[in-house]
């Protein structure tokens, strides 16, 4: 008889944890296995976990058999217990091994490593860093490690502490944490803000408006423009191209509210970009995954029911750079944002070594409230050397 795998705080027989196997998802069968095995982890209804659309992990995930990306299941007794998916990635002249979707059943802990070694064994000359699906951009990035009591964000992953134990025990270490703020706009900007906001519309003569949703594609690529110039000194961060690009549009499409997506220019330039998500998981969190009528009009009546916002980016062209146009797009979004009933707002993520930005977060009032971390491995081998 095939026996049922539940948490161990509920079932006084766990399953035997030898004999775990390792397949790679190359069915039907085994997407569904790999997309819904969150179901039987995230089993506690309080759970803050909010689990993402199975079309959008599908739209992440992309083809199966593609070249140099695999997706692998972690089982017990024909049971799925644990899930990975890998990437070669390459970025300015550099292939890593980058990682991601991963889940893990807490009383099986070492699958992780089962599954990192086996993922890792196909490309042993690669450092392995993640968990990124499949870029530091894209949504669900990092592990996290502080914050478990509150809600994530949209686009935000959520995981049990257990997990960065797991990560260190297949042998990753954290090379980067990703800091959030949590924001009360009610509360208003502190004064420091409002003054170098007011001095850099003096000074530069600043000019805001918000996205044009009625020239889409034009507009992402003036985005890219902005961020592919003003972030390029950032770690990690990769240029975006026109796959990004079109990502973008879609995203704008579907979640984007424009009134809170700002512009600052000079001369009528575009030279900053601040954009904000509303935080649509209240609206996702009760379909489970599921893309259905509930959701849609849960989706329809979004403006009604959604008052926090996520910070999602802020980038200024290098030339403009420290001349208070952060606090000047900061100010207008307080402006913007506010008065159309965007109470509260989570700035995610900073990265910890960005020090301009973890500046410019805590003088707006925001208050450090997660972690997430990103992890890094050693290649196996050295490719320098027969």
């Amino acid at each position: 008889m095939e026996a049922e795998i539940t948490s161990s705080s509920k079932s006084p027989t766990p399953l035997k944890k030898d004999q775990i196997e390792v397949v790679e998802v190359t069915s039907g069968r085994e997407l569904k296995e790999f997309l819904t095995l969150p179901h039987s982890i995230y089993t506690d209804p309080t759970s803050p976990y909010v689990m993402p659309l199975e079309m959008h992990m599908k739209m992440m995930m992309g083809k199966l058999g593609a070249a140099q990306k695999h997706f692998f299941l972690a089982k017990v007794g024909g049971k799925t217990i644990a899930r990975l998916g890998v990437k070669t990635h390459t970025n300015e002249g550099h292939t890593r091994l980058h990682f991601g979707f991963f889940e893990c059943h807490p009383d099986f802990p070492e699958a992780t490593k089962i599954m990192i070694d086996k993922a890792h064994a196909k490309y042993p000359s690669l450092e392995m860093m993640g968990p990124f699906q499949f870029r530091q951009e894209d949504p669900y990035v990092g592990i996290l490690v502080e914050g478990f009591n509150l809600d994530p964000y949209f686009m935000m992953p959520y995981n049990p502490p257990s997990y960065d134990h797991m990560m260190k025990g297949a042998g990753l270490s954290g090379t980067m944490d990703l800091f959030t703020y949590q924001l009360n706009g009610y509360e208003g900007l502190p004064d420091i803000v409002k003054e170098n906001a007011a001095k850099a519309n003096k000074e530069l003569k600043i000019t805001m408006r918000t996205l044009d949703p009625k020239n889409l594609d034009k507009e992402a690529r003036i985005i890219a423009g902005i961020f592919n110039e003003a972030l390029s000194d950032n770690w990690g961060f990769e240029e975006f191209l026109d796959d990004q690009v079109k990502e973008m549009v879609m995203l704008f499409k579907l979640f984007i509210d424009p009134r809170v997506v700002a512009f600052a220019q000079v001369d009528g330039k575009d030279i900053g970009c601040l954009i904000m998500i509303p935080n649509y998981n209240h609206l996702i969190k009760p379909s489970k995954g599921k893309l259905g009528p509930g959701l849609l009009m849960r989706y329809f009546g979004r403006n009604k029911t959604t008052n926090s916002i996520r910070g999602y980016a802020l980038g200024v062209l290098k030339k403009y750079q420290g001349h208070g146009v952060g606090s000047a797009l900061t100010d207008a979004m307080f402006k913007m944002g506010v008065p159309i009933g965007y109470g509260t707002c989570e700035v995610s993520w900073v990265l910890a070594n960005n020090n301009s930005m973890n500046d410019l977060a805590k003088a707006m009032g925001g208050k450090q409230n997660k972690v997430y971390r990103i992890y890094s491995k050693p290649p196996l081998i050295d490719a320098t050397h027969n």
